[in-house]
């Protein structure tokens, strides 16, 4: 039986209150940086990049500051969380980027 996605809307997720937010402070660490778990009831994460751009790499590879997706300074978006806890991040610049997450979760859950 195949899945379908739920659309992310403002009616489908909530604050996932169980679980604080998370501030990724991402550096040259080499291999990348990563969040630490969310909780069981977190289904998606709310993010947004602030102070300088990052690159992030989805599928286990270690991300450089040419290998990975670039996200600049002010992006954000609603992502999976299957995707956030796989994401491991790098700064692109001399000055570290800075991550903060907030947990969401599905509404009635």
């Amino acid at each position: 039986m195949m899945k379908t996605c739920q659309p992310i809307d403002s009616y489908a997720y909530r604050p996932d209150d169980t679980v604080a937010d998370q501030r990724l402070t991402v550096d040259n660490t080499a291999g990348g940086v990563q969040f630490a778990a969310f909780g069981p009831k977190t289904t998606h994460v709310n993010w947004s990049l602030e102070t300088a751009e990052v690159r992030y790499t989805l599928d286990g590879s270690a991300p450089t500051t040419t290998n990975g997706h670039a996200l600049a300074a002010g992006a954000a978006g609603i992502w999976p969380i299957s995707w956030i806890v796989a994401a491991k991040f790098i700064r692109t610049t001399d000055t570290s980027g800075v991550i903060h997450a907030s947990p969401l979760r599905m509404s009635g859950s």
